[in-house]
């Protein structure tokens, strides 16, 4: 319920707002909202689709898939300098690569993320998702592509995959308006469109998906070989770590090695500092302000959880 809806018994006055949020959020209209006999559904998405997804459907999915979109399109809605050229993204992804070390920017979450919304491509961490959540999801929303992601995963280089992963999905056009991509765990998914996908993200963070990987498995000895290896071939150690650990499977081990290399954390704060540069929650109107409070690293939250 919104902050200001109390506790005790309700203000009647109050109502009309909130049937009106509800209206605007479900898509319904006003008059059947204010009838008690109409039962809500949840809108559906049959063009959608998900992909790494294990034992769960479409239907169970909708909620969150919904919520995601709603907060996708009051982002865009919020953008404070939206690029007036349609949003794209390099098909090649040697090519974005280079971009980005043109101008010395070894591909990392922040750059990854920072040039996606120069670009005109929105990129937020959702914190508040109906359950169940998914990993990722890249949509389109009012023309313009916007790439979410669901869990609270904190890793810098673990995201960046997962941003760079969802980067594909746009650059090949594998979504479109209401037919979202929508990613769920890290299971394997050997279907063509994320295969792509997976090239795509190793390709502009690493150069490729056979980059040469440390023979070892004490972790300390992982997170010096990872600096030594990123250096020589301009690679964020954290996603030298990140693919030893998805082609080993010994996460525990790679997770060690992030901590060692003080990349286990921020990957968050980097995410919200980048939305805050690009949105305008002072000029958003109070129903899409309420939306974006579902992001991650909300002000207003997080310092009512902190009161608490």
């Amino acid at each position: 319920m919104p902050d200001w809806w109390p506790e005790t018994t309700p203000d009647p006055s109050l109502l009309p707002e909130l049937e009106i949020r509800v209206a605007r959020f479900l898509g319904v209209p006003l008059p059947e909202v204010r009838k008690p006999s109409t039962r809500f559904k949840v809108p559906s998405y049959p063009g959608a689709k998900l992909r790494r997804v294990k034992n769960v459907d479409l239907d169970r999915l909708a909620p969150a898939i919904h919520a995601a979109l709603q907060v996708a399109g009051a982002i865009v809605r919020s953008l404070r300098n939206p690029p007036s050229n349609r949003a794209s993204l390099p098909v090649d992804p040697a090519t974005w690569r280079a971009e980005l070390l043109a101008v010395r920017e070894v591909p990392s979450l922040h750059s990854l993320a920072g040039d996606l919304w120069r670009r005109g491509i929105p990129v937020a961490q959702l914190d508040i998702l109906p359950p169940p959540r998914f990993q990722g999801l890249a949509c389109i929303v009012a023309g313009r592509p916007v790439i979410l992601l669901g869990h609270r995963n904190d890793e810098p280089a673990r995201l960046a995959f997962y941003v760079a992963h969802e980067a594909g999905h746009i650059a090949y056009g594998d979504c479109e308006e209401n037919a979202p991509i929508v990613d769920e765990e890290d299971l394997v998914d050997t279907s063509d469109i994320e295969r792509r996908a997976d090239r795509y993200a190793w390709g502009v963070l690493a150069g490729g998906a056979q980059l040469p990987l440390p023979r070892t498995t004490a972790f300390r000895d992982l997170a010096r070989k990872a600096v030594d290896s990123g250096r020589i071939r301009s690679i964020d150690p954290g996603t030298v770590v990140w693919a030893w650990a998805t082609r080993t499977g010994e996460f525990q081990s790679g997770q060690l090695a992030l901590r060692a290399l003080y990349g286990h954390i921020g990957g968050g704060r980097i995410l919200r500092q980048l939305f805050d540069e690009n949105v305008d929650l002072k000029s958003a109107n109070e129903s899409d302000r309420a939306l974006l409070r579902c992001v991650r690293g909300d002000p207003e939250r997080d310092a009512v959880a902190h009161r608490q």
